[in-house]
């Protein structure tokens, strides 16, 4: 995945320091209630899609522009799932750049486009049932699928290390 020309002119004055970044990340669902997931060509895993937001973007319109860009599906965003950080999206690159992630999980309604790769982020998309998601699903996903098919909709976070809403 290509470094933006933002975190490139960030980098070019900090070096590999760690840098704060927010993303945001789509939760979508078919019609027989199956997540749409991603196998990232970054680390071959399975996650949510989504990516950075870009300076000025508002979140909403970021998960709308990342969907679309990863996975060729226009979505409207219906409601905040929660917001998510901590040591668990603090990560080393393979060139020693530092990021931590402050990601914003949406919950997306399908409105047009069609299901296909559209950049070269991922090696596969495909729906799966809540109770058949892949192994190598990465955990923080996992969270966030679990609180966008809770019957409440109130927004998470971890507050002292627990789950609140």
């Amino acid at each position: 995945m290509p470094m933006s020309s933002y975190v490139a002119d960030l980098r070019a004055k900090v070096g590999h320091d760690l840098l704060m970044s927010p993303a945001v990340a789509g939760i979508i669902l078919n019609d027989q209630g199956e997540v749409l997931l991603q196998r990232r060509s970054d680390n071959g895993e399975w996650g949510l899609p989504g990516g950075a937001i870009d300076p000025g973007e508002e979140p909403a319109d970021a998960v709308v522009r990342e969907v679309w860009e990863e996975t060729g599906l226009h979505v409207i965003p219906e409601r905040v799932i929660g917001v998510f950080g901590g040591p668990e999206l603090q990560f080393t690159y393979p060139n020693g750049d530092q990021v931590m992630v402050i990601s914003i999980a949406f919950a997306c309604r399908i409105v047009g486009g069609e299901l296909m790769i559209n950049d070269d982020e991922s090696l596969e998309l495909a729906y799966f049932a809540a109770d058949h998601l892949p192994p190598s699903l990465m955990n923080r996903h996992r969270v966030r699928i679990e609180q966008a098919l809770r019957a409440d909709s109130a927004a998470v976070f971890r507050f002292q290390g627990e789950y609140c809403s």
